[in-house]
């Protein structure tokens, strides 16, 4: 089982909110088969990727590693949306719906909602 898998499985229902130095950070919203998550400062995010090996990982890798787990979701029938501050911005696993982001990405288990605010996010 896959530690994403056993997050879903762990996070059956229920709400959480991260707070960073007295600030909402980070919102978790989970259902039957569904966590959304909002980001609520960006700060967090920068933190998070700073934090991890793919700072300075290429568009196509990060891509790869977003195709990747969003399959391994959408075979173990698991949604994971992502919004910031409100704004739904993707969509990963059984509940995608892709348009023309499945060109993009080459898999129809990512869904891109709002690409302006994702670019904004990712750089």
């Amino acid at each position: 089982m896959s530690t994403l898998t056993w997050l879903f499985n762990l996070l059956q229902s229920g709400v959480a909110s991260i707070f960073a130095n007295g600030i909402e950070a980070l919102h978790l919203k989970a259902e039957h088969k569904r966590i959304a998550v909002d980001l609520r400062n960006k700060e967090l995010l920068i933190e998070l990727v700073e934090s991890t090996d793919t700072k300075d990982t290429s568009l196509s890798k990060r891509l790869a590693m977003a195709k990747d787990i969003a399959e391994r979701l959408k075979s173990a029938g698991l949604t994971l949306t992502i919004s910031y501050k409100g704004t739904l911005i993707l969509t990963l696993g059984a509940e995608a719906k892709p348009n023309f982001s499945q060109i993009f990405t080459g898999t129809d288990a990512i869904e891109i909602h709002n690409l302006k605010q994702l670019t904004q996010l990712m750089l």
